[in-house]
């Protein structure tokens, strides 16, 4: 599946790229200074921290699968001092014709806006995708400010159910299950700008 520009996108105040190797120490910063927040809210956390080697290899990993079309996993940073922020990832993993989309943000971070303004983009750009007619957002029903991101950004609430967690063996828990349809995203993100590609 095509539709990423491999020097990522930027918007009025973020730069959304691939990860690469050389980002591990800044990732592994992020994450382990919002560490309980994170493992809080999101599933991948909970076997975090990792040491610098491991993230070395997961972010070489998700660079490879970047360029393939395979998985989109990005970093979020300011474009006006290149911090990073937190991630944004499109995850083909909820079956044909749709992607999932993640997010999260430093705990320093949060509050200003980053997170929807990240999301508006990768949503368009998944939009853009060939093949590709829905994104969803799945976030716990605790979550209030992650719910609050579709909902900026005109996603319709479709369920909240018993949904399996990723990376576990089986486990399930409550999950709101937001979607946005490539035929409502223009109404929905009228105010929201395009995202540039960035060379």
């Amino acid at each position: 599946m095509s539709g990423a520009t491999s020097g990522g996108w930027h918007t009025p105040r973020l730069l959304i790229r691939g990860w690469a190797p050389p980002d591990a120490p800044e990732l592994k910063a992020a994450i382990d200074g919002s560490l309980a927040e994170l493992q809080r809210w999101m599933a991948w956390a909970k076997s975090e921290p990792s040491d610098l080697p491991v993230i070395e290899e997961r972010l070489a990993r998700y660079q490879a699968e970047f360029e393939d079309g395979t998985n989109w996993a990005c970093g979020i940073f300011l474009r006006s001092s290149g911090e990073l922020l937190g991630g944004v990832s499109l995850l083909p993993r909820i079956g044909p014709g749709a992607l999932e989309l993640g997010y999260w943000l430093r705990n320093e971070c949060t509050g200003r806006g980053y997170a929807t303004e990240a999301a508006a983009a990768l949503t368009r750009v998944g939009l853009a995708m060939p093949g590709i007619e829905r994104i969803e957002i799945r976030c716990d029903p605790e979550n209030r400010p992650s719910a609050a991101v579709p909902a900026r950004l005109g996603y319709r609430p479709l369920r909240t159910s018993l949904e399996p967690v990723p990376y576990s063996d089986g486990e399930v828990a409550p999950t709101m299950v937001w979607a946005l349809a490539r035929a409502e995203s223009e109404t929905a993100l009228a105010d929201w700008p395009l995202p540039i590609p960035s060379q």
